[in-house]
């Protein structure tokens, strides 16, 4: 089954437009966007800047790698797990799901999370949302933040603050708004007017947005109102547009993955040690479809020769 997999690997915020093709299982990430499929070749020959194509066993262990972290710039990062499972989320609700790629999809999973367990526990590498409480309360001490979004990311920005902080939460989907704070016991601040934003001076986003939602007029007007203050863009794609930078008060995804960049000769072996056990494990998770399908086609081959002798 791995022989038929086909992965193309775009940049973040490729416009796939795959309404139509419905089996593609596609996972956007704020440096790539994957489109995976079995034995689909249609995008090939897109010919995008930096496109890349895997295919079969390459192809599934390029998505373990992404998956544990190892492709991320924030190496051993586990954010990238949430969003997997949300694309999975979403695509074992299509109609037009490829039951097949669900099985790979579904032992990629399984796969995963032994690697993790064997390999990177202890990596101990700082994700996105740890990064943003050490800029804003252990830099800045800011006595409440604001937290933008209603995702995994933005519940995750809860729970690293909360402790720490006051902490406001104001995203478009009321119904994960209501449900965050509720579990969280955090006030909501109404979405739809700036107004409402602007008068935090220390803000997280976890908003990915193909669009501006954030532009150099609301930058300019937040920073007139605050002497002390930090913007910290997690979203990807970004929806914010200003030529503000650290030292003025915004913090973009760039400086959060130099920030995270692991140079540790410890834990390279241990990304080194996860790598070398992905190959072995892709290896014999093909020789698994392998047989299992050798055993299918028999059976099919077997009963066929009865059934013509009745």
């Amino acid at each position: 089954m791995l022989e038929q997999l086909v992965l193309n690997n775009f940049y973040s915020g490729f416009d796939h437009d795959l309404d139509s093709h419905a089996h593609h299982f596609v996972l956007e990430t704020c440096q790539r966007t994957l489109i995976l499929s079995r034995n689909d070749n249609k995008l090939q020959d897109k010919n995008e800047e930096g496109q890349e194509t895997l295919l079969g066993l390459e192809a599934y262990s390029f998505l373990l790698e992404v998956i544990c972290g190892l492709q991320s710039k924030l190496v051993g990062e586990n954010e990238i797990v949430s969003q997997f499972k949300d694309a999975y989320q979403k695509y074992v609700s299509s109609d037009q799901k490829d039951s097949q790629l669900l099985v790979i999809i579904e032992k990629l999973f399984k796969d995963a999370k032994e690697i993790r367990t064997n390999y990177l526990l202890g990596l101990t590498q700082k994700t996105y949302s740890s990064i943003a409480r050490k800029h804003i309360i252990n830099k800045h001490d800011a006595d409440s933040v604001l937290i933008l979004g209603s995702g995994q990311l933005a519940e995750d920005l809860i729970n690293q603050f909360k402790k720490k902080t006051t902490v406001f939460i104001s995203a478009r989907n009321t119904e994960k708004v209501q449900k965050l704070a509720r579990v969280h016991n955090v006030e909501i601040i109404p979405w739809g007017y700036h107004a409402n934003l602007l008068k935090f001076p220390y803000i997280a986003n976890s908003i990915g947005f193909k669009g501006v939602l954030f532009n150099e007029d609301f930058f300019s007007d937040w920073n007139q109102r605050h002497d002390k203050k930090l913007f910290v863009d997690l979203g990807s794609p970004s929806a914010v547009q200003t030529s503000m930078n650290y030292e003025q008060g915004v913090m973009k995804l760039e400086h959060v993955f130099q920030e995270g960049a692991i140079h540790e000769t410890q834990k390279l072996n241990q990304i080194d040690k996860a790598r070398t056990a992905m190959k072995s494990i892709a290896e014999k998770r093909q020789k698994v479809f392998a047989k299992k399908k050798l055993q299918k086609q028999s059976f099919i081959k077997e009963n066929l020769g009865s059934y013509a002798n009745i």
